[in-house]
C-alpha cells in the first residue's frame, strides 16, 4: 500500500489502543512527522462509538438475532463501505487526502463511515454470541490464544481457539489481498471488494436457516 493511500486509511478503521495513544500524543504536537494524525484517530474513535451506539439500539429495536435485525445491520454496513468506495473511485476523496489536513477535512468523511460500519460489525458479532472473534483488532485474541489451557487440543475439541486462530489467519489474508489491490496507490478497488463481501453477507441472512434456540424471523 502506498504512503498516499495509507495516510487516510491506516488509522481510520482499526480502533486499536494506538488510536487512543495518537490522540494523547497530539496534545503535544507529536508525532512530528504526522502532526494531524490525532484528528484522524480521534474521529475514528468517536465515530466508532457512534456506530456502536446506533447499531446496538437499532438491533434492540428490531429484536436482536431476528432476521430483520441481522439483515438491516448488514445492509447498513454495506452502504457505509460503498460510499467510501465511490468517493475514492471518483476522486472526490484523493489518495493523499490525509496529507491535506487541516486545509481540507474531506478525508474524515470516508473515515467516519468506515469507522461507523466497524462499530456495527463489532455489535453484530456480540449479538450473535461470538465475542471470542474480534472483528476490529486482534490484540485480545492473541492474548486469549496464548492463555488458552486447551491450546494444543485436537481440532474438534476447542472451537473457540479455532475461531480465534482462523480470524488471525483471515486477517493476514485480507491484508495481503488489500495490499495487492492498493499497490498502485488506489484504495477504491479494495473498498469495492469489501463492499461486495458485505453485500454477500447481507444476502446470506435472507436464506440462512433458523438454528435451534435462535430467532431468525
Amino acid at each position: 500500500m502506498s504512503r498516499d493511500v495509507a495516510t487516510w486509511h491506516d488509522s481510520e478503521v482499526r480502533l486499536t489502543a494506538g488510536n487512543t495513544v495518537y490522540v494523547g500524543l497530539g496534545i503535544t504536537g507529536q508525532p512530528y512527522s504526522q502532526p494531524t494524525r490525532w484528528i484522524k484517530s480521534g474521529t475514528s474513535i468517536l465515530t466508532f462509538l457512534v456506530g456502536s451506539f446506533l447499531f446496538s439500539r437499532l438491533m434492540t429495536y428490531l429484536t436482536p438475532r431476528s432476521r430483520s435485525a441481522l439483515l438491516t445491520s448488514s445492509i447498513l454496513q454495506t452502504i457505509c463501505t460503498i460510499i467510501p468506495a465511490i468517493l475514492s473511485s471518483t476522486g472526490l476523496v484523493p489518495a493523499n487526502a490525509g496529507d491535506l489536513l487541516p486545509r481540507s477535512f474531506i478525508v474524515l468523511l470516508p473515515l467516519s463511515l468506515l469507522a461507523i460500519q466497524s462499530g456495527g460489525q463489532c455489535v453484530l458479532s456480540r449479538v450473535l454470541g461470538y465475542s471470542e472473534i474480534p472483528t476490529v483488532v486482534l490484540t485480545s485474541a492473541y492474548c486469549d490464544i496464548g492463555m488458552d489451557p486447551k491450546l494444543f487440543a485436537g481440532p474438534t475439541n476447542n472451537v473457540k481457539r479455532n475461531r480465534r486462530v482462523g480470524s488471525a489467519v483471515l486477517l493476514i489474508l485480507g491484508a495481503w489481498i488489500g495490499g495487492y489491490l492498493t499497490r498502485h496507490g488506489h484504495i477504491g478497488q479494495a473498498l469495492w471488494v469489501v463492499s461486495g463481501v458485505k453485500a454477500a453477507m447481507a444476502l446470506v441472512w435472507v436464506v440462512w436457516p433458523r438454528p435451534k434456540g435462535v430467532q431468525l424471523e
